[in-house]
């Protein structure tokens, strides 16, 4: 299995997220997940048992559509993008916020090794401009990715502070301050675990992908069946705060009165993933993973209460793109999760992504002289 991690900025961040752990109704599940992403301050790969090994001293081992590496020294460099993003939309009026934190961009080394792989990174400092432009978010973000030969696990827990309003101009029609509307207050909180099954493991390798610790030769695909769990709140310091800022217009207000939201979501996901070797060092692949379930609502809608039990939404989407080459690898991937939580005539939409872009290389240390 295979995790990385980013070094938190402020640890206060931390206190909180697990004051609220300890507060949740879903305690048991929440000791466990915790307990995996803080000890597991590195990432783990499984390693996968593929079906043919083609020489005893040799650190590769070979499939017919694929090539692990996992016996060898796996070094990256990387740059690492997360968002915790969240949408609020009138289905009446059309009308729609959206909030997005800023300073979420970092850098830093990772390692794979047979079992084990390790990924560190450190947020990159803002500017003056980009502070006064977008305001300042404080985070803690922990991530797990497990890829063995037969299932793909994430697992996640965020705490964001301080978000920004990034689409002012469609509610304001004449809005030309280059500053954002900033929500300094806003707090968001999500965990999140799911997993899927690779029916056609034998053919595909989700960690050529996504790990890079074996090389697809042979364009493949498979079915992926699996399920999800996830909690996601979103809230303001006192009770008085919205998501539209006040000096929106009333009009505004109006149409998006949900002060804040707190949900708790649990369901099935069945989707598809390929990919397409090109070029015989270039690949691309593509996984759409749509879920269904049931979710426990609890809405503050300007200033009354209101909770709900009904049907949940949820989309998972990744990307991967890559290049092989005998003394280096380059790889680009992108893993968004969308939720779609519906209230009398509102749809909340938390949203959570990572992108990485990375350079990297193998070693084969195992190799006898």
């Amino acid at each position: 299995m295979i995790l990385s991690i980013e070094i938190p900025q402020q640890m206060d961040i931390l206190r909180k997220a697990l004051a609220k752990c300890i507060c949740s109704d879903n305690r048991t599940i929440l000791k466990h997940l915790i307990l995996i992403l803080l000890i597991c301050s590195i990432s783990v790969s499984a390693q996968s048992q593929v079906e043919i090994d083609t020489n005893p001293s040799d650190t590769t081992v070979v499939s017919e559509r694929y090539i692990d590496y996992s016996n060898q020294l796996l070094l990256k460099f990387m740059s690492v993008t997360k968002l915790n993003s969240l949408e609020i939309v009138n289905t009446t009026s059309g009308q729609s916020i959206n909030l997005e934190p800023y300073g979420i961009s970092s850098l830093g080394f990772g390692f794979n090794y047979k079992w084990l792989g390790l990924g560190v990174t450190l947020g990159l400092p803002l500017t003056s401009e980009e502070e006064e432009k977008y305001g300042k978010t404080k985070r803690f973000d922990l991530q797990l990715n497990i890829y063995s030969k037969k299932f793909v696990i994430d697992a996640s827990f965020q705490q964001y502070n301080g978000y920004y309003v990034t689409n002012p101009g469609e509610l304001f029609p004449n809005w030309n301050d280059s500053i954002f509307p900033q929500r300094e207050t806003m707090e968001t909180f999500s965990v999140g675990v799911s997993g899927y099954y690779v029916f056609n493991h034998k053919k595909l390798s989700y960690k050529a992908a996504y790990v890079r610790n074996a090389v697809q030769k042979k364009s493949a695909g498979s079915f992926l069946l699996g399920g999800f769990y996830s909690i996601d709140d979103a809230s303001f310091d006192d009770d008085t705060s919205s998501f539209v800022p006040s000096s929106f217009p009333t009009e505004i207000q109006d149409s998006l009165p949900i002060n804040a939201y707190s949900a708790r979501s649990a369901g099935v996901s069945f989707g598809y993933t390929y990919t397409l070797v090109f070029f015989k060092r270039f690949f691309i692949n593509l996984s759409l993973i749509p879920g269904v379930g049931v979710k426990s609502l609890a809405v503050d809608k300007a200033g009354e209460k209101f909770t709900e039990t009904s049907g949940v939404g949820r989309f998972n989407g990744r990307v991967a793109l890559g290049y092989e080459s005998k003394h280096f690898l380059i790889g680009i991937t992108s893993n968004t999760v969308t939720g779609t939580l519906k209230f009398q005539n509102y749809v909340i939409k938390p949203s959570t992504k990572n992108v990485k872009v990375f350079i990297a290389k193998r070693f084969n240390i195992n190799k006898k002289k």
